[in-house]
């Protein structure tokens, strides 16, 4: 059942901006092909390559190495409950937008986030071509946390992250999510994201015409609130959508 809370006393209108590893850098991370244009070939050089690649297969393949950080902290679920790896299949049709009062421009309305507090999750989509991946698109959007309050005391979360090296890393921590720093960027089909453990994020939002198949990898334990954690509220808040538009590739 999701947490009601207050929304923002004022509207939020955000203008979705390109997602690059940069920008989206504090909630998770952003998969995508490095090189784009580099074919393969057992010729290429470590001078050839992006520095985290390296040729595989007998030459036939490049292997980008460690994409994205997965993270699994239900060790530190208060039900002791073991987790597991999962693999879904969502098939996410486009949402209704609403009109704008600028032509060209269509508004997504955000009224539910959600959070998985012990674990990464990773949406890839599949089954599109590369002729095809600039025009299919989703949103990513998402927000950091705020510090804790009673209105979120029934919520647990993890204290300890873990990065690649084993390191503690600071988590979003077990607040409700901050409207004023709420941030909204525009994928296109040939990018994954992963969103990191804690973050407070919108399902997945299509956009265009046609549905969009996820392969969605995270891990799990079956306990509802430790699994996902969701909050709505009255609504305010928009992601002005220009329809039409290409997006950029770059990371």
């Amino acid at each position: 059942m999701p947490l009601a809370i207050p929304g923002p006393s004022q509207n939020i209108y955000l203008q979705p901006s390109p997602l690059t590893q940069t920008t989206f850098s504090k909630f998770g991370t952003v998969i995508a092909n490095l090189a784009p244009l580099l074919n393969p070939s057992s010729s290429l050089t470590s001078k050839d390559i992006p520095p985290n690649a390296v040729v595989a297969n007998q030459g036939s393949a490049l292997k980008f190495l460690d994409v994205s950080l997965m993270a699994d902290l239900y060790a530190q679920a208060p039900s002791e409950m073991p987790s597991k790896a999962v693999m879904n299949l969502f098939v996410c049709a486009p949402r209704t937008l609403t009109p704008s009062s600028k032509a060209g421009e269509e508004v997504f309305p955000v009224e539910i986030l959600e959070r998985h507090p012990y674990t990464s999750q990773t949406f890839i989509p599949l089954g599109v071509s590369p002729d095809e991946a600039k025009d299919v698109k989703y949103l990513v959007i998402v927000a950091p946390s705020l510090p804790p309050s009673s209105l979120d005391e029934g919520f647990s979360v993890p204290e300890i992250g873990t990065g690649r090296e084993g390191e503690r890393n600071r988590l979003p921590g077990r607040g409700l999510p901050d409207f004023k720093n709420l941030k909204a960027f525009v994928a296109h089909g040939g990018m994954a994201v992963t969103y990191g453990a804690g973050t407070w994020h919108a399902p997945m939002v299509v956009l265009g015409r046609k549905p969009i198949d996820f392969v969605v990898v995270q891990s799990a334990n079956g306990v509802g609130e430790e699994d996902c954690q969701e909050v709505v509220f009255g609504g305010n808040i928009g992601v002005t959508v220009e329809m039409g538009k290409k997006i950029s590739s770059k990371l």
